[in-house]
C-alpha cells in the first residue's frame, strides 16, 4: 500500500511538473515573438525612412497581433540624421502561476 501512495505522489508531481514547463514554454516562445516582430518593425522603419504613414501602419499591426503597445518616437541628432526609439509592450503571462506582468523591448531604428 505504501508503494502505491509514493507512485501516485510521484506521478503527480511529475504531471504538476510538465505542465509548469509547458506554460513556462509557452511564454517563452510569446517572448521570442515579440522580439521578432520589434525587429520587423525596425527595419521596416528604416527602409520607410520614418515615414508617418509606416509608422501609423505599424502601431495598428501591432494591436491586430496582440501586443499592448507600439511607441515609436522618431528623433534627430546633432548631425541632423533621422532616428526612431522604438519600444514594443507585450504581456508576459503564465496562468498556472497566476502570473501577468507587462514587459517592453526597447531598440532603435537609424
Amino acid at each position: 500500500m505504501k508503494s502505491a501512495v509514493e507512485t501516485m505522489t510521484g506521478m503527480i508531481v511529475i504531471t504538476f511538473m510538465a505542465v509548469l514547463s509547458t506554460a513556462y514554454l509557452l511564454s517563452s516562445l510569446n517572448t521570442q515573438k515579440a522580439q521578432n516582430y520589434h525587429s520587423t518593425v525596425i527595419a521596416e522603419l528604416e527602409s520607410g525612412d520614418f515615414s508617418p504613414i509606416v509608422i501609423e501602419s505599424c502601431k495598428v499591426m501591432a494591436l491586430k497581433n496582440g501586443y499592448t503597445e507600439l511607441i515609436i518616437d522618431t528623433l534627430e541628432s546633432v548631425k541632423s540624421e533621422k532616428y526612431a526609439k522604438v519600444t514594443l509592450v507585450y504581456e508576459y503571462i503564465i496562468p498556472i502561476l497566476n502570473l501577468n506582468m507587462k514587459h517592453q523591448i526597447i531598440g532603435y531604428a537609424r
